[in-house]
C-alpha cells in the first residue's frame, strides 16, 4: 500500500468517524432519542404511546424502575464525589417521579433549582 492510500485512508476514516458521532449527537438530543439508540421500544415505557402516558407498576412506580433500580438504588448511583455536593436521588422531598426531571421528549429540568443553586446536569 503506498503512504499516499494510507493518507487518504486514515482522513476518510477520520471524516467518517465525525460524521457517525455528530449524527450520533444529533440523533440523542433528548432522552427518550437515546433509550431507541439503545434499542428500547417506545412500549417498554409507555402505556399509550399516542397518549404519552407513562406505565406504573402496581405500587405506582413509573416503568423507569423496571431498568434504573428503585429510588434507593439510582440514589446510590449518583452519589457525588465531593461530600459537600449534594445527591438529585436523595434528597427532602422524598421519591419524586422520575418525570419530574428527566422529560423523555423535551428538555429535562433540574427540580432542585427551583428552591436551590445546585446546578445539576439533568439527563
Amino acid at each position: 500500500m503506498t503512504v499516499k492510500l494510507k493518507h487518504w485512508l486514515v482522513v476518510a476514516s477520520l471524516g467518517l468517524l465525525c460524521a457517525v458521532q455528530a449524527e450520533a449527537q444529533t440523533a440523542t438530543k433528548f432522552l427518550a432519542d437515546r433509550h431507541v439508540a439503545k434499542g428500547i421500544n417506545c412500549m417498554m415505557c409507555h402505556d399509550d404511546v399516542k397518549k404519552g402516558t407513562i406505565k406504573l407498576n402496581e405500587k405506582k412506580h413509573e416503568a423507569c424502575t423496571q431498568c434504573h433500580g428503585w429510588y434507593d438504588q439510582v440514589a446510590k448511583k449518583t452519589v457525588p464525589v465531593e461530600k459537600d455536593d449534594q445527591n438529585p436521588h436523595s434528597q427532602h422531598d422524598g421519591n419524586l417521579p422520575c418525570t419530574e426531571c428527566h422529560k423523555g421528549h423535551k428538555p429535562s429540568v433540574n427540580y432542585c433549582g427551583g428552591c436551590h443553586m445546585w446546578g445539576f446536569k439533568v439527563p
